[in-house]
């Protein structure tokens, strides 16, 4: 038996295990209509080629190469989402006022979904069609987004920061098609 192995490594061929099944299946006798039914799972030794062997090891890389990636991909999501649980997101409940123009943000609640129940007023209401919040990079986003005469899609895309206790960043107006930096500061409680 040992002279035959190193007679085979010598090729370059190495001895791998087969059942009768995937040595049937492997000559292909399927497509031509046979219908010979093997019931064997008996190992029996099959050559392999040194391009099959090399094709096995090939294979087993990239299998671990996926399973590597799928985990480094399930562990940033569960990190992003793990970290957004923590945020305090109801910090930024409150009256916000912008101090060059007299604008008002109220945000009333922060639902555990992002979702945000605010008002925007010029003095009067602007309908808001959508209000969000998240977490970008450590800092807590809020998204406003209006649909009302005079702000057809224009959206405010704000970031809380507590040092300052202020809501600092974008005001993009759409009838113009502009973006303008903003502040809003917290209404102090008289």
């Amino acid at each position: 038996m040992r002279s035959i192995l190193s007679r085979l490594h010598r090729e370059g061929l190495t001895l791998g295990f087969a059942t009768a099944r995937e040595r049937y299946e492997d000559c292909g006798l399927n497509g031509l209509g046979a219908t010979t039914t093997l019931t064997s799972t008996a190992l029996t030794p099959t050559i392999l080629s040194a391009r099959d062997n090399i094709m096995q090891k090939n294979y087993f890389k990239i299998v671990i190469i996926v399973i590597i990636l799928a985990w480094a991909v399930f562990s940033q999501d569960a990190e992003k989402a793990a970290s957004e649980e923590k945020a305090d997101f109801k910090v930024i409940i409150g009256e916000w006022i912008r101090p060059d123009g007299g604008y008002i943000v109220r945000i009333r609640d922060v639902n555990p979904g992002g979702s945000v129940d605010a008002g925007y007023f010029n003095p009067g209401k602007i309908n808001i069609a959508e209000a969000n919040v998240s977490l970008w990079k450590g800092l807590v986003k809020l998204f406003i987004k209006l649909q009302d005469k005079g702000y057809p899609g224009s959206t405010y895309t704000l970031y809380y920061y507590p040092e300052k206790d202020a809501l600092a960043g974008f005001y993009y107006q759409a009838a113009i098609g502009q973006t303008f930096e903003v502040v809003f500061l917290r209404k102090k409680v008289e």
